[in-house]
């Protein structure tokens, strides 16, 4: 196991984590601040201040300091009340595009 002190680690985007910085650990959005990491077996953890646990540094995403799980939460609920007016108003358009559709069939003959 080595030091924390000479370990480096990207996150999941690629961006340095080390011992100080705020993270989010992806799965469960938990968000903290890393006060340690090791490697063991060819993986690289952090370990969080909030949890005190020890993260998979691949699922760790580098945040802002100031960030929280309420904040992701909302952005989340935005999100989604765009995704639901966007499929809003594309229900709406397929409503007109169905109704001035000539669906008859004349034949000649």
């Amino acid at each position: 196991m080595e030091a924390s002190d000479s370990i480096t680690a990207n996150d999941l985007y690629g961006k340095p984590i080390t011992v100080g910085a705020t993270v989010k650990y992806v799965s469960t959005k938990t968000v903290g601040r890393v006060i340690d990491m090791k490697r063991e077996d060819d993986k690289t953890w952090a370990l969080l201040d909030k949890t005190r646990l020890y993260y998979d540094t691949r699922y760790l995403e580098v945040t802002a300091a100031n960030a929280t799980e309420e904040e992701d939460e909302s952005t989340a609920r935005v999100d989604m009340e765009e995704v639901e007016k966007k499929i809003r108003s594309m229900e709406d358009a397929l409503k007109v595009k169905d109704i001035n559709m000539d669906t008859s069939c004349e034949g000649g003959g």
